[in-house]
């Protein structure tokens, strides 16, 4: 029979809440691409402008919500690592790649 690896509590806390948040952000990117397949259907449709500005809007919005579950992701996971590594070169490579990642992410 395999051994199975024992997970902390703590740890399979954490597992629980990753896959929780890998499947938010799996939803609400099928919500964004109905949103997007809504506006092709509006332009084929020849709707008003407006109403497909405003489909838009509502599309760059939810963009906003899953980048910024996305960015926290990554900002726990670097001060995971961080906490990890304390080297100072390592520090300031992790702080580095955070504050580029929120430099990307739309606003």
């Amino acid at each position: 029979m395999a051994a199975r690896a024992v997970r902390s509590p703590r740890r399979a806390r954490a597992s629980d809440r990753e896959q929780e948040t890998r499947q938010e952000i799996v939803r609400r990117l099928r919500r964004i691409e109905g949103q997007v397949r809504g506006i092709q259907r509006m332009i084929d449709q020849d709707r008003a402008c407006r109403d497909v500005l405003d489909q838009l809007a509502a599309i760059q919005q939810a963009v906003r919500g899953v980048s910024g579950i996305v960015a926290q992701r990554y900002a726990l996971e670097c001060i995971e690592r961080a906490q990890e590594n304390t080297s100072d070169e390592h520090s300031q490579e992790t702080a580095a790649a955070l504050v580029n990642a929120i430099l990307r992410a739309p606003r």
